[in-house]
């Protein structure tokens, strides 16, 4: 089983998913910080957003491209670059500590739950609106969403054991 309960048996073999953790939070620091040395992203976001919204499968999806994020395009830009560089800052952070500590702390699964889930979001809109456009991108964002929601079910499962 990989992870045991109880004693320094849980921790050890948890070390095993904050490393996986680490290395994307790795992923997510290094998209967000090519989006903002590069500074290109949000000038190019309007055009990349037409091309999913016109070529979209799903009508659902198709309409919140058109309606909302076409027209929110620098907003959107700067929250997702943004957001993914904070990402991979607090899942790297947190991942590191729970690693090298091997202690818990409640602030520390605070802000690994909070990189994962603005993680898995922004995961879950690219992976919608993009992921129709090749095999590698739904599976890589298919992939990043996977292993950011089993690292939310272990941190709250954690979290849930020690409040009862």
């Amino acid at each position: 089983m990989l992870l045991k309960k109880g004693g320094d048996g849980f921790m050890k073999d948890a070390k095993y998913l904050y490393t996986i953790l680490l290395v994307n939070g790795f992923i997510a620091l290094r998209r967000g910080s090519g989006k903002i040395i590069g500074g290109k992203f949000t000038g190019t976001l309007e055009a990349t957003l037409t091309k999913f919204a016109s070529e979209n499968p799903s009508p659902t999806v198709k309409d919140l491209l058109t309606n909302t994020a076409i027209p929110s395009f620098q907003i959107l830009g700067f929250l997702t670059t943004w957001g993914e560089f904070l990402v991979g800052i607090s899942v790297i952070a947190a991942a590191f500590y729970l690693i090298v500590v091997s202690k818990n702390n409640r602030n520390i699964d605070l802000l690994l739950t909070l990189g994962l889930l603005g993680g898995f979001m922004l995961n879950f809109v690219f992976y919608f609106s993009a992921g129709w456009t090749s095999a590698s991108t739904e599976s890589l964002n298919l992939l990043m969403m996977i292993i950011q929601a089993i690292g939310l079910v272990f941190v709250l499962k954690k979290y849930y054991q020690k409040t009862r």
